[in-house]
């Protein structure tokens, strides 16, 4: 009984939090619906159903980027824009939501207009495309994605941004929710894990454990020679477990992690 109140209080929590997020911003980003408004809208069914990330988390990840004005960050699958919201918050030189789906650009769209006071990037914008024939631009330097897609198209998807570093070297992070297609992103060699945070709020006990976890990977040319070089930050929530824990490959979530030393 108190296991289940202390569930019924952590999601009137998290419920709390996506509330006062549309209230501030004076938009609508929460309601969940399928990702596609019509049969010939979806590229596969490879897509997942678009559903609003959280917000406290999601801001704290990308803050730990420490991105600045001359930084562009790209959502594939944006849908109603929440991302686009959360990240345009911060003072970036560009926001880029791509999404499939007409109406829920249309929605992302609005919620730009309606947070327009709020919001710090020097451009904020929404695309209908198919993200399997969207050219990455080489002047992005974080990718967001809230496990849109799996799959062929993931692989696709990822394959382009891969193609977009390989002519432009430059410091370039994947921001990956609910990583499903982590062990495929590990077994390319060409990522390094730089952190991990929990994905949801209020955080739970032993987090990384399970798939609710926001990784965010570094790109690089080779990871055998780019391994040393890179200095993974030290930050709260004891990351360091997290971050061993999803270095290697997991099985889709089904790897538990027995390390219980404090």
């Amino acid at each position: 009984m108190i296991y289940n109140l202390l569930m019924s209080l952590l999601g009137r929590l998290e419920t709390s939090q996506q509330r006062v997020f549309e209230w501030r911003l004076g938009v609508a980003t929460g309601a969940e619906i399928s990702n596609g408004s019509s049969e010939d809208a979806l590229i596969s069914d490879e897509n997942s159903r678009y559903q609003a990330c959280q917000w406290l988390p999601t801001r704290r990840v990308l803050r730990d980027l420490r991105p600045g004005s001359s930084d562009v960050l790209v959502d594939l699958g944006c849908g109603k824009g929440q991302i686009l919201l959360i990240a345009a918050m911060l003072p970036l030189e560009r926001v880029v939501g791509i999404d499939l789906d007409e109406e829920l650009v249309s929605s992302a769209r609005r919620n730009i207009e309606l947070a327009q006071p709020h919001l710090k990037a020097r451009t904020v914008e929404c695309l209908v495309r198919n993200i399997l024939d969207y050219p990455f631009d080489d002047d992005s330097t974080i990718v967001f994605m809230f496990n849109p897609f799996i799959g062929d198209t993931f692989h696709t998807a990822v394959s382009r941004i891969f193609e977009s570093y390989d002519r432009g070297p430059r410091t370039l992070h994947i921001v990956y929710c609910f990583p499903w297609e982590h062990d495929w992103l590990i077994a390319t060699g060409r990522v390094i894990v730089d952190n991990v945070r929990p994905f949801l709020w209020p955080t739970r006990p032993w987090w990384w454990r399970g798939g609710s976890v926001i990784v965010s990977y570094l790109v690089v040319d080779d990871v055998e020679k780019r391994h040393n070089e890179v200095q993974i930050p030290r930050r709260l929530f004891r990351p360091q477990r997290a971050i061993r824990r999803w270095s290697g490959t997991n099985e889709n979530f089904g790897v538990v992690d027995h390390d219980t030393s404090q």
